[in-house]
């Protein structure tokens, strides 16, 4: 139950006027809504951690000869409260994310007749990214002979090239942008050109590179 429902169930006890008890849940609602929301805020800003705390913890652990429980690797400007192996992760998560730009993961779509590269399917582009990284042999077999500094000099230039029509306020063609064209197989087959199948999370469905388009 709600906490709208829940309100509503009481007043309703009390008042027995259903249009007095909407009236009332339309000015309490924003009310709660601006309460929890500064509970959350105080409740999240008293996780971080401020530069000063930072360095003290440093000199205390330096002082302690602790230097194992040093987070070296996290800038004194970090205002969370990361260690080394968390922030590594929230680095590679962030360069996961530009991945998901739109058109720079394709696979080849039926369009009325023909065989295009449109922008490949959610659900597919995290597998994909998640694929990229991954140090596996399922990893090794997205990645083919491409190597993943190729991967991410092609996503360079895509941003820029999406950049530079920002500034100028044009738009470089669809096709002529770089991108990875995925090859998707589904349940052991590989998937036509001409296929118009929308892929979804329970689909049994192996992914590679099949090219870099640059």
């Amino acid at each position: 139950m709600s906490w709208s429902e829940e309100v509503a169930f009481i007043l309703l006890e009390i008042i027995c006027d259903p249009e007095i008890i909407r009236y009332l849940l339309s000015i309490a609602k924003p009310l709660h809504f601006r309460h929890l929301s500064d509970e959350a805020r105080l409740f999240h800003e008293s996780l971080r951690m401020t530069r000063e705390k930072r360095w003290a913890l440093t000199k205390e652990l330096s002082k302690q000869r602790k230097f194992h429980e040093m987070n070296n690797r996290v800038p004194i400007t970090c205002s969370l409260p990361f260690n080394n192996i968390e922030w590594r992760t929230s680095c590679e998560l962030l360069k996961s994310i530009s991945f998901m730009r739109e058109g720079f993961l394709r696979r080849k779509y039926g369009v009325n007749g023909h065989a295009e590269d449109v922008d490949l399917e959610i659900p597919l582009k995290i597998k994909s990214i998640n694929l990229i990284s991954e140090d596996s042999i399922d990893g090794s077999e997205f990645r083919g002979y491409f190597g993943f500094g190729s991967i991410r000099e092609a996503l360079d230039d895509f941003e820029m090239y999406q950049d530079i029509d920002n500034e100028i306020g044009e738009e470089t063609p669809y096709n002529e942008l770089p991108y990875l064209l995925i090859e998707v197989w589904c349940d052991g087959t590989c998937q036509s050109g001409y296929s118009t199948r929308k892929y979804k999370f329970k689909d049994n469905t192996e992914l590679c590179i099949h090219e870099i388009m640059n």
